[in-house]
C-alpha cells in the first residue's frame, strides 16, 4: 500500500516539475527507506526565505549549471517560470550569459557559481550580506548547497543527464 501511495506522489511530483524523476522511482523500487529518508531534501531544496524569486532562481540555476545535471537544471528552469521569473532572465541564466544580467543578479550568479566550485570570495559574500541580510545570505547558501545534493545522488545512481537541451516555456 505504501508503495502505491508513494508512486502516486511521484506521479504528482513529475507533473509539477515537468520532467521524469526516474531516480526516485528507482529508489521506490529498491529502497523505500532511502526514499523516505531523502524526502526532507525536497523541503530543503525549496527554501528561499525572504529572497525574491529572481534572486533565488539565479543562485539555483547558476549552481545547477556547475553541477552539470541537465534534468536538475530543467527542473529549476521550470520552477522559475512557474514562480514568475521572466523568460528572458531564465534564458540568460540557463545559457550562462552573465553580462546580460543586472549587476545585483550578476553578483548572485557569480557567488553561486564560485561556491559550487569551492571558490571563496569574501568581498562578494559581504556585498550580498549587505544587500540581502544575514538571513538572505543563509538562504543563498541553502539554495547553492541543495543544488549540489540532487545531482550528486542522481549521478551516483546513474540518472544524471548532462549536456541536455533546456527548454524555456514562456
Amino acid at each position: 500500500m505504501i508503495r502505491w501511495i508513494l508512486n502516486r506522489q511521484i506521479d504528482k511530483m513529475e507533473r509539477q516539475l515537468g520532467v521524469p524523476v526516474d531516480e526516485t522511482r528507482y529508489m521506490l523500487e529498491y529502497s523505500v527507506e532511502a526514499l523516505i529518508a531523502c524526502s526532507g531534501l525536497k523541503k530543503i531544496s525549496e527554501f528561499h526565505g525572504t529572497l525574491p524569486n529572481d534572486v533565488y532562481y539565479t543562485a539555483k540555476i547558476a549552481a545547477y549549471r556547475q553541477a552539470d545535471c541537465g534534468s536538475c537544471l530543467q527542473i529549476s528552469v521550470n520552477l522559475a517560470a512557474k514562480s514568475g521569473v521572466s523568460p528572458e532572465l531564465i534564458r540568460d541564466l540557463a545559457a550562462g550569459r552573465t553580462r546580460a544580467l543586472p549587476e545585483g543578479l550578476r553578483d548572485v550568479y557569480t557567488f553561486a557559481e564560485e561556491q559550487a566550485n569551492r571558490i571563496d570570495n569574501p568581498e562578494l559574500r559581504e556585498r550580498l550580506r549587505e544587500r540581502y541580510g544575514d538571513s538572505g545570505l543563509i538562504a543563498l547558501g541553502v539554495a547553492i548547497m541543495s543544488a549540489q545534493t540532487f545531482p550528486t545522488l542522481k549521478r551516483a545512481l546513474g540518472y544524471a543527464l548532462s549536456c541536455s537541451q533546456v527548454e524555456i516555456v514562456a
